[in-house]
């Protein structure tokens, strides 16, 4: 039984009494039979909290908690993403007929730092829709085929990436980014420091003095 967690209350209460009787009545019939079975039911949220949230019977809970197995989702099993999209890679390519054959590495990383809340199921539904966007003469899936409902997930992804991609101390990577910074405003004022200090809310002299630690120099005029 899958998704018994979306079991109404009331053919709850009627399951509930299958399993304790073993036995059940056809329709339209006034005559029970008497049943050996063996149940397997998959929740995709933890029983124990709908039944906290009175969403679940505790008695039918108790009676099918008897061996239970967890599964990790997705989220939790990222060394699987790359077998699984490249298996619905080729499966969806061979149905629709097209010639993608791999997934650019970056979007394996995309994949892998995605949160998947619809499990596998939302994996295979995307690879499935990059498949059916891509020309029919792309042999690879890059981060343009993607649609544009996702583009402003892949730019934070690209933004943490580089992000992440600094590396010394903390002091190098201030200085760094303070170089970037001053640099950007300055080109920007065409290198007037007294337009730059205004833009950042400084001094003139601090603009001169940082210049000066951060070894930024005007180029020449040609």
């Amino acid at each position: 039984m899958d998704e018994i967690n979306n079991l109404p209350l009331d053919m709850q209460a009627k399951l509930l009494r299958v399993l304790q009787e073993a036995e059940i009545r056809p329709v339209g019939s006034d005559k029970s039979v008497q049943i050996n079975v063996r149940i397997i039911a998959a929740s995709s949220v933890p029983l124990k909290e709908l039944v906290e949230k009175n969403l679940f019977r505790h008695d039918l809970f108790f009676r099918l908690f008897v061996y239970p197995i967890y599964i990790p989702d997705l989220n939790e099993r990222g060394e699987d993403i790359q077998l699984l999209a490249k298996h619905f890679l080729d499966y969806y390519s061979k149905q629709q007929h097209k010639k993608v054959t791999a997934f650019h590495e970056s979007i394996i990383d995309f994949m892998k730092c995605k949160k998947w809340d619809g499990n596998i199921r939302e994996l295979e539904n995307l690879v499935e829709r990059l498949v059916a966007l891509a020309p029919n003469d792309m042999s690879t899936i890059t981060f343009e085929t993607f649609p544009l409902d996702l583009q402003d997930e892949i730019k934070e992804f690209r933004n943490r990436q580089r992000y992440n991609t600094y590396s010394g101390s903390l002091k190098e990577q201030v200085q760094d980014f303070e170089t970037q910074l001053l640099k950007k405003t300055l080109m920007d004022c065409n290198w007037n420091q007294s337009e730059a200090a205004r833009r950042l809310n400084t001094s003139e002299k601090n603009i001169r003095y940082k210049m000066e630690t951060l070894n930024i120099i005007k180029p020449a005029s040609g």
